[in-house]
């Protein structure tokens, strides 16, 4: 029934769309397209960030180190490409904003920090088989020329399961990821028509027609991933209000008891 509810919510037409759906508490998982390979957008930082924290645990880096971002780092969609140039960040500073603002001078920090072949092979010790980092953010040459940052919705939520069970990196690891996709700052989808004090641990990631939400909603009643991917649409606040609307039917499925 909960299946059939939210492909119905989804106007085929105006987009293509993917999703998972699992209960934690219950086990109940429901999918559709989940393997279906697309540009990931700004899902990738994800597996960025869990490449980081694992070397991190390694003692290779530290949370506190402090680095300087230079003016050939920064690049659009960065609030620190807004900023003076020279100033110093945490690296925890970074990755906070490379999750929660989705800060795309930060995620390219990063990825030259720890490496592109690093993340990739995280992502691969990690079982996310359909998942690949091909170009850093806002490299659109590259893109043409066909490499580009893919996953899939049933890789999204196994990267989130993991962050759950404490299990991507380590305990502690595991606890900061979380924490740090509480904060996220684009509540436009999953959150959209759900009551507001949801705890909703998530990354969002939108390109041209393309828009994903993937996370964790926590309730007393139940936790539940939701991963909703979207691409091929026409106009993009339908894609965010078709995402917001299949989050109000799994919330009301799984915490209000609403069956159809």
């Amino acid at each position: 029934m909960l299946k059939k509810l939210i492909i119905d919510t989804v106007d085929f037409e105006r987009m293509s769309c993917s999703f998972v759906i699992k209960n934690l508490s219950s086990g109940e998982l429901l999918s559709y397209g989940e393997n279906e390979v697309i540009s990931s957008a700004s899902l990738i930082k994800i597996p960025i960030m869990g490449e980081v924290l694992r070397q991190v645990s390694e003692g290779s880096l530290s949370l506190e180190q402090r680095i300087i971002v230079n003016w050939e780092d920064k690049v659009p969609f960065s609030i620190l490409t807004e900023l003076s140039t020279g100033n110093s960040y945490t690296l925890k500073d970074l990755i906070t904003l490379m999750i929660i603002q989705s800060d795309n001078t930060a995620t390219n920090i990063l990825i030259d920090l720890v490496g592109m072949d690093s993340i990739n092979n995280f992502i691969c010790n990690n079982g996310l088989s359909s998942t690949v980092l091909g170009r850093k953010m806002m490299d659109f040459n590259a893109r043409k020329e066909g490499r580009d940052n893919y996953t899939t919705a049933m890789d999204m939520a196994n990267i989130l399961e993991k962050i759950y069970n404490k299990e991507l990196v380590n305990k502690d690891s595991s606890i900061l990821m979380m924490d740090i996709l509480k904060k996220q700052l684009d509540n436009s989808m999953i959150r959209l028509f759900i009551p507001e004090e949801t705890v909703i641990a998530h990354k969002t990631g939108g390109l041209d027609g393309i828009e994903h939400d993937t996370g964790i909603v926590l309730s007393e009643e139940c936790d539940y991933i939701i991963s909703v991917l979207t691409w091929n649409a026409d106009l993009t606040y339908i894609s965010k209000a078709t995402i917001g609307e299949i989050s109000r039917i799994v919330y009301d499925y799984f915490i209000n008891n609403i069956k159809g």
